[in-house]
């Protein structure tokens, strides 16, 4: 046997240990509550190409799409049934066009290559849902989420919610707007709005509000992400850059989630 043949068989040996491990950690941890929904506020990939002098204008983010797959597969694995990722707010439109264009650029082929996974049979059971101002996009990558969201609507296993173009201001108005519109659709009288009507129309209304949310980068605040949502929901912030977000991270968080249970639930019977 060669050396790069025992290299191979140590690394095959390593891999099954930490899927072992892994495993046995996910059952320990499944003996408390699950997060039914997570929401991932994705901060900190320009701080990590920087922090680790990487060149290429997409380096931080390329990264980051790196610890989006690790992330989806933990959260499966866990059993968490709904996961919420802030890819792209509407203020980052702002940055410089260089920026902006790379990182749609870089969207587009993370998209048409999942959508290629999805048709071959490779996503095992994922539906992927966009949720934001999509005509803010361009036309290519636009239609690419529309494709997307087709071929994995009636996947029946993890529900990835990737909200683009999103902020919750925008949210709220687009959910009056739309609101109404069906009202005065109705032709029942005076168009008034409850609650309910405005939620209904919400770009995240196909999922329940998070259960937990996790910001990565060290700063303790939404950034305008579904403050409508989180109103009952536990913060949990890190100071791992979104590429450096490891199995630990997301364990230690559900673990908090399942040591405030308590007080979660009475701050839920107060609301």
């Amino acid at each position: 046997m060669n050396t790069s043949e025992e290299v191979g068989d140590l690394a095959k040996i390593f891999n099954s240990l930490m899927n072992l491990t892994r495993r046995f950690i996910f059952r320990v941890l499944c003996v408390g509550p699950i997060p039914n929904h997570i929401s991932f506020i994705m901060d900190g990939n320009r701080r990590f190409a920087k922090k680790h002098n990487l060149k290429e204008l997409d380096a931080g983010h390329r990264a980051g799409f790196v610890s989006v797959t690790y992330v989806l597969q933990y959260c499966k694995e866990i059993g968490v049934p709904y996961v919420t990722l802030y890819a792209f707010g509407v203020d980052n439109f702002k940055r410089e066009p260089e920026e902006v264009k790379c990182v749609m650029d870089l969207m587009l082929e993370k998209v048409e290559l999942t959508i290629e996974q999805a048709i071959s049979g490779n996503l095992k059971g994922l539906r992927v849902i966009f949720a934001g101002d999509l005509n803010s996009l361009n036309e290519r990558l636009r239609a690419a989420a529309q494709r997307l969201m087709e071929v994995t609507e009636d996947n029946r296993g993890l529900v990835v919610v990737v909200c683009v173009a999103y902020s919750t201001s925008h949210e709220i108005l687009h959910a009056v707007r739309e609101s109404c519109v069906r009202k005065c659709d109705d032709g029942n009288g005076p168009a008034v709005l409850e609650v309910n009507d405005i939620e209904e129309c919400m770009y995240t209304s196909v999922v329940p509000d998070p259960d937990l949310v996790i910001r990565t980068g060290g700063r303790d605040r939404l950034s305008n992400f579904m403050t409508w949502q989180t109103s009952r929901s536990l913060l949990h912030t890190t100071g791992a850059l979104w590429p450096e977000l490891g199995l630990w991270h997301l364990v230690w968080a559900i673990l908090k989630f399942q040591r405030m249970q308590d007080y979660l639930q009475k701050k839920q019977k107060l609301d």
